[in-house]
Parts: structure tokens; sequence; C-alpha cells
């Protein structure tokens, strides 16, 4: 339930919950579920111990942590870009709590730095992390021109992207 929380950001839960109860017309003031985001979260996390390992997200955490790309090139992140060909689009959401746009945006300095071919949006939307798993037009168009281009220069096809 904890985990979950941080994929949505504050306003997402408050525009889909509100304080709205859930199934009873008044607080029990006990520690069953009285407000619809409670079950909600309580549902979701039931789930994610269902599909997923319990010592997963635990794990998955850790190595988040514990990853520094630039300590393995001096400490500075930019170094670990030198030389690259890849082509990079990074995207951000403004209410992104796992993956902050201040993150993003040090990502992308040490691309500059580094010479290497890189675009940058941050979309503003109150949907949080799972924001990229939604309908985010901004996202998509984003995505859409970067995949077109990339494929123009290679000439390929980029019918349907």
């Amino acid at each position: 339930m904890a985990a979950h929380i941080t994929y949505l950001s504050e306003a997402a839960l408050q525009n889909k919950f509100d304080r709205n109860l859930q199934d009873r017309a008044e607080l029990s003031f006990g520690f069953d579920a009285d407000f619809q985001v409670e079950s909600y979260l309580r549902h979701q996390g039931s789930t994610f111990v269902d599909r997923f390992d319990a010592n997963f997200y635990l794990y998955i955490t850790r190595a988040m942590d514990y990853f520094d790309l630039g300590a393995e090139y001096g400490g500075t992140l930019a170094n670990a870009f030198l030389e690259t060909k890849t082509e990079f689009c990074i995207v951000s959401f403004t209410s992104d709590w796992l993956y902050p746009t201040a993150e993003n945006k040090a990502v992308v300095r040490a691309l500059n730095a580094a010479a290497a071919k890189v675009s940058f949006v941050e979309v503003d939307s109150d949907k949080g992390h799972d924001a990229f798993l939604l309908d985010e037009p901004e996202m998509f168009k984003t995505l859409g021109g970067f995949l077109r281009a990339a494929a123009q220069r290679r000439g390929l096809s980029s019918a349907g992207a």
C-alpha cells in the first residue's frame, strides 16, 4: 500500500477519491477501510503481493538506491555517456515522485555535457509515476515525433508510428 502511493500523485488521489466513504454512511473510527482510498490501496496492496514475491519490492528498491552510474566513471555521470551514438528522449512528468523532474534534468545535463543527442520534455500531469501508463497525449506526441524522426534519419518507413 505504501509503495503504491508513490505511483500516484496527491492530486490524482484527491481527484479520484477525495474523502469519500467506502460502503458506509458515517465514520466507524475503527481500523476497517472507512474511506474509498483505503479500500483502493488495500486492494492494490493485496494484488501486488499476489503477483510478486514478497521480497521483490525490497530488492528492487535497494537496487535503485545503490545504483550510481556516475560512480563507475570517476564520479561524473557525463563520462558514462561519452562517445555514445544513442539518441535519447527523456520524458518527465511534473507529479512523478519516483523519478522527479530534477533527476531527469540531471541526466539531460550529463548527456549535454557529453555532447550526446538528447531531447527533453516535461509533461504537466497530475497522474504521478503511472502517467507513462495512461493516456497522456503530450507524451504520445513527443515519443511519436522522436521515433518518426529517428526512422526517417535511418531511411525507414515511419508508417504507423
